[in-house]
């Protein structure tokens, strides 16, 4: 059964909840320009090819935490 998670994103000076897919997310680890923040990778590129992050108003051990 597919499991989803909801992640507050940072998009243009704006936030918004964002439901995904946790069979969609790859690697997670911390945003090195703020603590407060995460960075999530998804499974799956964009129609250039290039690999899709998603910027989370999340910290990385609160984060990490919900996939333990």
């Amino acid at each position: 059964m597919a499991q989803f998670i909801e992640l507050t994103i940072s998009a243009e000076e704006e936030t918004k909840t964002q439901v995904v897919n946790t069979d969609n997310i790859g690697r997670i680890y911390p945003n090195p320009q703020n603590s407060r923040q995460s960075i999530v990778e998804l499974n799956y590129h964009s129609i250039g090819d290039a690999p899709v992050y998603l910027e989370v108003e999340t910290p990385y051990d609160a984060l990490r935490l919900k996939f333990l």
